[in-house]
């Protein structure tokens, strides 16, 4: 199941850089709320296309916003990945 990318995902710089299709697929999914299925077919591909193409760069913007965060906050992203400590 898709789901819909964060405001951080999807900042005006990274969707500029992404290629037409893919922000032409973006928007049927998650904006105009088409199924894979509808948007498979408004730009002529299959659905596993759609799928599959969606979720990679879903996942390759997602790591660009965690290395962003570790550049910019090195110590928030140590901080939030240190277990919890239990009280004694």
């Amino acid at each position: 199941m898709l789901r819909r990318p964060s405001n951080a995902l999807l900042s005006a710089a990274s969707w500029k850089r992404l290629p037409a299709r893919e922000r032409m697929m973006l928007t049927l999914l998650f904006y105009e709320k088409l199924t894979p299925t509808e948007t498979a077919r408004a730009l002529g591909c299959s659905v596993r296309d759609v799928v599959r193409t969606v979720e990679a760069r879903l996942e390759r913007l997602s790591r660009a916003a965690r290395l962003t965060l570790v550049v910019r906050n090195p110590r928030a992203v140590a901080h939030a990945e240190e277990p919890r400590r239990r009280a004694a």
